[in-house]
């Protein structure tokens, strides 16, 4: 049986791998987080990991971003990395870490996001430019960062990053594509992306009903990754939808 190594073991989406891995051929045998997981070994430093893993699993949050390329570099193993809210140095880091080992970097690795980031961007390619994108995404409370990575993902399918405005003040612009966020009860993850005509409306969405979507994305993920070269991935290279 596979094994995995999970950053986030005592979160949702950790107890989520945990409680699904063996459906997926994995066994978790550890994990980091400050909190200890249930019958996991946790770790709070990566020199003291010494359980066997072929993969690590990221579900956790940025400030842990060192602690997984050190793991990642001591262990020379692939990692599935699903955090968001990186800034742009550790954005650099995560391409860095990639041409020493295999890193696939996804905003969401459901696979309906992937089918609805390839089904906006034939939209797209129909519709042109006389048609205005907006996307709207829903999360629940908790939610950290805003806008989401997901919709960040599927708005850079879509514009220029230039033309995205996440918090609009005043008239829209041209070829502007607007992100409205909505943060409330336990909402899991909605995302309609809007295609608006002076005579017709275009809408693909997509509404994740459980967080176990997004683990079977990443075990997914992570099967694709053991025999892959390094180098930096996202899910549309699982599915040979990558430009």
């Amino acid at each position: 049986m596979k094994k995995a190594f999970v950053f986030g073991i005592s979160g949702k989406m950790g107890k989520m791998l945990s409680d699904s891995a063996n459906e997926f051929g994995y066994a978790v045998t550890g994990g980091f987080d400050a909190t200890a997981a249930d019958g996991i070994p946790t770790f709070t430093d990566v020199s003291d990991v010494n359980v066997p893993f072929d993969v690590i699993i990221d579900f956790s949050r940025p400030q842990t971003l060192t602690a997984l390329i050190a793991l990642a570099d001591k262990a020379r193993k692939p990692v599935v990395i699903a955090t968001t809210g990186y800034n742009d140095s550790e954005l650099m880091s995560i391409r860095l870490l990639s041409k020493r080992v295999p890193v696939l970097h996804s905003g969401n690795l459901s696979l309906g996001i992937a089918a609805t980031k390839a089904a906006a961007k034939a939209a797209q390619a129909v519709l042109g430019d006389a048609f205005d994108v907006e996307i709207v995404e829903k999360h629940h409370n908790q939610k950290a960062d805003s806008p989401s990575g997901t919709a960040i993902m599927l708005a850079d399918a879509l514009a220029p990053r230039d033309n995205q405005v996440f918090a609009r003040d005043g008239k829209r612009r041209k070829n502007e594509l607007g992100i409205a966020s909505v943060r409330g009860g336990g909402v899991v993850g909605e995302h309609e992306i809007g295609f608006y005509g002076n005579d017709e409306i275009v809408t693909i969405s997509h509404s994740a009903r459980s967080r176990r979507l997004f683990a079977a994305g990443a075990f997914r993920a992570a099967d694709f990754l053991l025999s892959a070269k390094p180098a930096l991935y996202a899910m549309d290279d699982i599915f040979g939808l990558s430009d």
